[in-house]
């Protein structure tokens, strides 16, 4: 169970300094369903400090390795969960996204995960809460190595009917595929690997589709930083929010109460997002790309997208790379579903994973698509490290 739940009796501090300390005294209502449906827990596994990087990095337990590659990033911020269940330590596991933390650690470490339609999956007892029009933005979600242990997760786990998604059929099914601008050609040739089995299943490939990525990206951000940027300060600052100089102070003391990474994100973050705010990104401007999403999307339409821009990235990588993976928060923002499957593997035996996105309630369609992908491509693989 990721480190952002509480599980009676363990300790739960949400990779944040402050509680480092603190015990759960009850359950999650989601970690109460999987109690009642007979799982076994293992164990609470590391984040980033209040999830908020896409390194799993924290000053309390330190960086979590990719079990791959150990010189390589495990992503975030489900990064725990997705390392243990890579390396076959698990066989399931339960994390969190508000901006690709269940997909991105699926694409580094080969292994499946699902970010369901909001609302599906309850998230009461997380840590941050959100509130506001960013609590449709976040979402627990779990991560296994196949497909079929997804689907049954999903509905012990959701709160709505769940179909069987081995009913479902592709043929016919409209078929986009979307390579974000800089992504590297690794990751195009994933994607239009996936695309080509997924035509010869009989989905119809629809091509030159152009979504409003930018504006909804922005949108997206500014209302983050609106909305939950003085929340997460709060808590990282033990009640009151975190002053940069004293943490930077802290830090060459040896101190360190927040990791050196999410200052520094915060840092460049916060004024583009600020800028972004007051010009007028916000609630009206991603309803509007939302909608025309939806249009280009039609009735039926399914993308295939990639999760990073180029290979398994080396650990550091938030420092030259501060911004999240451009597909990834979309999701979140517009509330589509959207599954992550390894297609494909390199020569040092890395993943190249592609993103699995359907219309809002369409959790089912995901994943009878990344079942399609993981027949074509054979899944996941033991981690040899």
């Amino acid at each position: 169970i990721k480190d952002c739940w509480p599980v009676r009796g363990l300790r739960f501090t949400a990779g944040a300094w402050h509680m480092r300390d603190q015990i759960a005294h009850d359950d999650a209502p989601v970690v109460r369903k999987l109690r009642e449906a007979g799982a076994i827990i293992l164990g609470k596994t590391n984040c980033p400090d209040l999830s908020w990087m896409f390194e799993t990095t924290n000053p309390i337990f330190g960086r979590t390795n990719n079990p791959r590659a150990l010189d390589r990033s495990v992503g975030g911020s489900s990064g725990g969960e997705a390392a243990i269940i890579a390396a076959g330590g698990s066989p399931l596991g339960l994390g969190s996204d508000i901006a690709g933390s269940l997909r991105v650690p699926a694409a580094c470490t080969g292994i499946v995960s699902l970010k369901p339609t909001p609302g599906r999956i309850p998230t009461d007892g997380h840590v941050p809460q959100v509130r506001g029009p960013i609590v449709p933005f976040n979402t627990a979600g779990p991560m296994a190595r196949r497909v079929e242990d997804l689907a049954l997760a999903f509905r012990v786990l959701a709160d709505t009917p769940v179909r069987d998604y081995q009913t479902l059929a592709l043929s016919g099914r409209t078929l986009i595929p979307f390579t974000t601008p800089f992504a590297q050609r690794p990751v195009i040739g994933a994607v239009m690997e996936a695309a080509d089995a997924l035509e010869r299943a009989g989905m119809q490939r629809r091509v030159g589709v152009r979504f409003p990525a930018i504006k909804t990206l922005f949108s997206y951000s500014a209302l983050v930083y609106k909305h939950g940027y003085d929340d997460v300060h709060r808590i990282l600052g033990g009640g009151t929010p975190y002053r940069l100089w004293d943490e930077i102070a802290a830090i060459r003391q040896g101190e360190t109460r927040i990791s050196p990474l999410l200052l520094y994100f915060f840092a460049l973050t916060t004024p583009s997002l600020r800028l972004a705010n007051a010009v007028g990104f916000g609630e009206r401007s991603l309803e509007q790309a939302r909608q025309e999403w939806l249009a280009l999307m039609g009735d039926d339409g399914v993308i295939v997208t990639n999760v990073l821009l180029g290979g398994v990235p080396y650990h550091g990588w938030g420092y030259t790379t501060p911004f999240m993976p451009p597909m990834t928060p979309l999701c979140n923002a517009l509330g589509l579903p959207s599954a992550v499957v390894p297609v494909t593997w390199d020569a040092h035996g890395l993943p190249l994973a592609v993103q699995v996105v359907a219309r809002p309630g369409e959790d089912e369609v995901v994943l009878a698509v990344a079942a399609a992908l993981e027949q074509a491509f054979g899944g996941w693989r033991l981690a040899a490290g």
